[in-house]
């Protein structure tokens, strides 16, 4: 994450630049409900954004807004995004959008005012420093080998000649390693770890892998690559205990028991007030971890094939592996 301020000339005429706005994603929003092409004109005294405002089952209609150069605050720029705050008596509203190239971002906040409010000036400042916590804490190799490891047992499960019937791929699951009660029960436990690396199909790995590619590596830099290990293979194995004691008769695979350990790990982790983590960085993450468990878990009562247990376990296990595997920052 990086943020910028200005470092070119100011503009002292009118100048227009092409924009793209959107209501969704992680890309930045607008209050105005704009989508797609648009533009930004940046006067003097004004700016004025226009753009194709969309409104549910009705079509995008041209649409203009205004707004004054002393209302404007909090200016910044991540490559190609650039936002700002809007200062309302009704309250503070932010608004954001996507250009061609970073120069032009630069360009753009360097037209605008750069006063700043002192929690945005913290939240930059604290965004700053954690950026380098990451950065020293170099490379994520378990992470990089737990993907590779997952994605080419799948791949070499694809090229066995198997049946396309469910009661074939499940004996297939069986032969590989997956979570089967009479098996594990049975005194293979093995199948607690090796069911870790198996999936169920293409959509099943594809979600795991890119949720495990987007928490793990910063996990991953928190914990330090050892204590990440240790914390994955704990989380997972509580997950694959907790489906197969709650349903005896489970066929149980995936690494999501596991990554929903990490997930709980890291919320561990940041509710450590000594922690190291900067302030503001810590309350982002605990917000986010709290909307991606909400969402899973209401996700898993719709869904009927989910493994509800395995991710209940998994996230109670990696939660107390967090507890007493997480050190502070500073300590590192």
């Amino acid at each position: 994450m990086g943020f910028y301020t200005s470092t070119g000339e100011p503009m002292t005429a009118t100048e227009s630049f092409d924009v793209l706005f959107h209501t969704g994603g992680s890309r930045p929003r607008n209050p105005f409900r704009f989508s797609g092409a648009g533009r930004i004109v940046i006067e003097p005294d004004f700016v004025t954004l226009d753009g194709t405002a969309r409104r549910s089952f009705q079509a995008g209609r041209p649409a203009s807004e205004r707004i004054r150069m002393v209302d404007i605050v909090n200016v910044w720029s991540d490559g190609e995004r650039v936002q700002f705050d809007q200062q309302r008596v009704d309250g503070d509203r932010s608004i954001g959008f996507t250009v061609s190239t970073p120069e032009q971002a630069l360009r753009i906040i360097g037209s605008l005012p750069q006063r700043r409010t002192e929690a945005f000036a913290t939240a930059q400042a604290d965004a700053e420093t954690f950026q380098r916590q990451m950065q020293d804490r170099g490379s994520t190799p378990v992470m990089w080998s737990l993907l590779v490891a997952n994605v080419a047992i799948f791949v070499l499960m694809m090229q066995e000649n198997v049946p396309d019937n469910p009661l074939a791929h499940s004996q297939q699951l069986i032969r590989w390693g997956s979570n089967a009660g009479r098996y594990t029960l049975g005194g293979e436990w093995w199948r607690l770890v090796t069911s870790m690396f198996l999936h169920g199909g293409m959509l099943h790995i594809a979600f795991n892998m890119i949720v495990l590619f987007q928490v793990g590596g910063l996990v991953e830099r928190l914990f330090g690559s050892l204590r990440f290990a240790l914390l994955y293979l704990i989380a997972g194995v509580c997950g694959s205990l907790a489906s197969v004691l709650w349903n005896p008769f489970v066929n149980s695979v995936g690494a999501s028991g596991a990554i929903f350990g990490i997930i709980g790990g890291l919320l561990a982790f940041v509710r450590n007030p000594d922690n190291g983590v900067p302030a503001t960085i810590a309350k982002n993450l605990r917000g986010s971890i709290t909307g991606f468990l909400l969402f899973n878990v209401a996700a898993g009562l719709i869904y009927p094939y989910t493994d509800n247990a395995a991710h209940f376990g998994g996230l109670a296990g990696g939660y107390i592996a967090g507890l007493l595997l997480a050190r502070s920052l500073e300590q590192r």
